[in-house]
């Protein structure tokens, strides 16, 4: 993988994790809500926090599938010469 495909990866990973955060950041409030910690508006925070989440929560499957892809298909380049698998050296046994 090249420079320029690692730093793409690199910002593909972080785009992931801050939505898988956010969503269980939103299932956390929609828990906290749903058990009337949250005093005014519980039942509408709940409602509107878990919808939020699953809405999340679908954009993150088709996301991680997306690059989950691209990253299969940063592999498929054939290895240079000198590479791994190429034994170099002395061959003395």
């Amino acid at each position: 993988m090249d420079e320029s495909a690692k730093q793409v990866f690199k910002m593909k990973f972080a785009k992931l994790t801050m939505v898988l955060n956010g969503i269980f950041l939103l299932a956390a409030l929609a828990i906290l809500a749903a058990f009337r910690v949250i005093p005014v508006y519980s039942y509408l925070i709940a409602g509107i926090c878990g919808a939020g989440a699953i809405v999340l929560a679908l954009y993150f499957r088709s996301a991680y599938q997306s690059d989950k892809e691209w990253l299969m298909a940063q592999g498929d380049e054939p290895e240079k010469p000198g590479s791994a698998g190429e034994q170099k050296g002395d061959n003395n046994a």
